[in-house]
Parts: C-alpha cells; sequence; structure tokens
C-alpha cells in the first residue's frame, strides 16, 4: 500500500483529529499514487496516523477514513452507515434525518439523506465516489428501500475531477415523496423532492 509521511509540524492538527491532508503537508509519498486509492498516513516520526483516500488533482489531497489499519472495503462502509443509523436512532431520528454527514460520520464527502423509505445521496470526492457501488449496496442492505436518487449536481465535484450528474442508482421512483418533519406529533407534512 502506498505510504504518505506528514511534514512534522503537521502532526498536531492531524494527532487532534482533523480527517483531511493537504498536498503541501505532505513531506513525501513512497509508492504509485493514483486518484481515489486508500493510502496509509503515517507522521514524520514514522507512526501510522491513518487510513484513507488520496486525490492528486484535489487541494486536499488525502482524506482519512479511519485512524486503524483496518480494511477499508464493503463491510468498511456498512458497518460506518449501520453506525450512523443506529446513532440518529438513539437520538430519535427514524424517520427522516440526514444519515450520514460527511466527517462527522468518518465518511468524509458522502452526504445521505433519508426520507421514509427513499434515500439521497452526494459523493462530493472522487476517492468516497468509486466506493458508491459499495454504499449503495449497504443502504439496500440495511434499509431494503424503496429507491435510492444520486444529487451529484454540485460544482464541488468539479474541484475532484468528477463530472457533475444526477439520476437514479436504483429503479426510478416518484420523486415527490411526502414526509413528516415531526412524526410524532403529526406536524408540518411536506413533500421532499
Amino acid at each position: 500500500m502506498t505510504k504518505v509521511y506528514l511534514r512534522k509540524k503537521i502532526a498536531p492538527r492531524v494527532a487532534n483529529g482533523h480527517p483531511w491532508i493537504y498536498g503541501n503537508e505532505v513531506d513525501r509519498i513512497d509508492g504509485e499514487v493514483s486518484g481515489g486509492d486508500i493510502v496509509d498516513v503515517y507522521y514524520g516520526d514514522g507512526k501510522f496516523a491513518g487510513r484513507g483516500y488520496i486525490n492528486p488533482k484535489s487541494q486536499i489531497l488525502v482524506r482519512l477514513l479511519t485512524r486503524k489499519q483496518e480494511p477499508v472495503d464493503e463491510q468498511f462502509f456498512y458497518t460506518r452507515i449501520a453506525q450512523a443509523w443506529a446513532y440518529r436512532k438513539k437520538i430519535g431520528y427514524t424517520e427522516n434525518c440526514r444519515l450520514v454527514f460527511g466527517e462527522a460520520d468518518q465518511l468524509p464527502a458522502l452526504i445521505i439523506d433519508k426520507f421514509n423509505d427513499y434515500f439521497v445521496i452526494q459523493t462530493l470526492s472522487l476517492g468516497i465516489d468509486k466506493w458508491k457501488d459499495a454504499i449503495v449496496k449497504a443502504l439496500q442492505h440495511i434499509f431494503s428501500p424503496k429507491g435510492i436518487y444520486e444529487r451529484n449536481d454540485v460544482p464541488v465535484r468539479e474541484l475532484e475531477g468528477l463530472t457533475q450528474h444526477k439520476g437514479f442508482l436504483t429503479a426510478p421512483f416518484d420523486t415527490n415523496v411526502l414526509i413528516n418533519e415531526r412524526p410524532e406529533d403529526g406536524l408540518f407534512s411536506r413533500p421532499a423532492g
């Protein structure tokens, strides 16, 4: 696996939890670099800092997914989405919510909104976009949704070398979905579309 070594002065920011590594914060890279690939990041002293995806076309060179030396595969994304769902349920969001909120859920550049049994996703960086199929598969496994739609028609994708587009990731469905913003008391019904 390709190894990315940080400059020494960058170590405290990353060690304190920041998941982004900019190109000018890197001392050296050992190995081949291909956009979207998973890489290991090390501090200047050689200690492991985390694992994430790289994009040499972006100002944010690496976005960390984990601080552990664990596999980043389909199961990884399934587990993270399941954890995000468990947390939302714990705080009372079960019908409609922002299921995944990027870095806050340790899935940088991924947004997933839940509207009843329908989901809308955004993959805002090359690294997360490469895992879109695994993300859709995890949503189907956890929720058995009626439909999944992607809204990747945002300019920030172009900064990552990606095109803008939107469309169905499952069989087409009526995007005029009626949601209850406060289902516990039946208030504020409105279309989600």
